[in-house]
C-alpha cells in the first residue's frame, strides 16, 4: 500500500468514527441532531391519548402502552355509589366500577380485584370521603387500604378516626376528605383489592357512609379515587 493511500486512510476514518449527523442541519452538535419533528412509530398507541415515554436499562425508548415494564400511571378508579359502613368490625369491599385509566386492564371493575401483569414497585394513592355519619360525641375508627387475596394479609393500610359535627358552624352530614399515597412492590399472579374496616362504639348509630361524591350548594364532584402507578 502506497504511503499517499495509507495518509488518506488515516485522515478520512477518524472522521467516520467521530462524525455527527443532522437532519434538517448542516452543522449538528452531536451524533444525531434534528432540526424537526421526530417520529417513532415502535412507539405509537392506539388508546387515541399521549403518554410519557421511558427509557430501558439498554436505552430502548418505551410507552406503558408497549411495555409492561414501563413506568407510569397503571390504572385510576372512582367509586361510583356510596358505601353503607353500617355494620362494626367487618370488612366491605371497595369496588371501584367507574374507571378512568386502565392500561393494560388489570383491574376488574365486577370484582374489586387488581391484578398486576408484571413484578414491579408501585405508587399506590387513596383518597376518599367519610360522610352521614350523624353522632357529634363518638369517633369512627377506619381502617382501610389494599388486601393481597394470596397472601391474605395486608400489604398497605392506615387508620383514621371520623367524628360529624367536631368543628363548631359546620352543617351536620359533611364529608372528611382523607388520603392516603405510598410505595410498595406489587407481584405478578397476586390478587389485590382495596378494603375498608370499621369500628363503632355500641352507643353511636351506625349510619356512616364511604361517598362516592362531594354535594353541596355550590357544585358536586366526583370525590373518592384510588389510582395506581408503576414507578419502577
Amino acid at each position: 500500500m502506497s504511503k499517499f493511500c495509507f495518509l488518506t486512510i488515516f485522515v478520512i476514518l477518524p472522521i467516520f468514527m467521530y462524525s455527527q449527523v443532522g437532519i434538517g442541519t448542516t452543522n449538528p452538535t452531536k451524533e444525531l441532531d434534528v432540526n424537526g419533528d421526530v417520529r417513532i412509530r415502535g412507539l405509537s398507541n392506539t388508546s387515541g391519548t399521549t403518554t410519557t415515554v421511558s427509557v430501558l436499562p439498554d436505552g430502548t425508548l418505551v410507552t406503558g402502552f408497549n411495555n409492561a415494564t414501563a413506568p407510569g400511571v397503571k390504572f385510576v378508579g372512582f367509586l361510583s355509589s356510596d358505601i353503607a359502613l353500617n355494620t362494626d368490625y367487618n370488612f366491605k369491599e371497595i369496588i371501584l366500577s367507574n374507571e378512568l385509566i386502565d392500561v393494560a386492564n388489570e383491574y376488574n371493575t365486577t370484582t374489586g380485584r387488581y391484578s398486576p401483569i408484571i413484578d414491579g414497585y408501585y405508587k399506590v394513592s387513596m383518597d376518599f370521603d367519610i360522610g352521614d355519619y350523624s353522632d357529634s360525641n363518638k369517633d369512627l375508627d377506619i381502617l382501610i387500604g389494599l388486601w393481597d387475596f394470596t397472601t391474605n394479609n395486608w400489604v398497605l393500610r392506615r387508620t383514621f378516626k371520623h367524628r360529624d359535627n367536631n368543628n363548631q358552624g359546620l352543617s351536620s352530614g359533611r364529608n372528611e376528605s382523607y388520603g392516603i399515597a405510598n410505595y410498595l412492590q406489587l407481584q405478578h399472579g397476586h390478587s389485590y383489592g382495596f378494603r375498608i374496616f370499621t369500628d363503632y362504639d355500641n352507643s353511636v348509630t351506625r349510619d356512616a357512609k364511604l361517598k362516592f361524591r362531594n354535594s353541596g350548594s355550590t357544585g358536586s364532584s366526583l370525590s373518592t379515587n384510588f389510582s395506581i402507578e408503576k414507578v419502577l
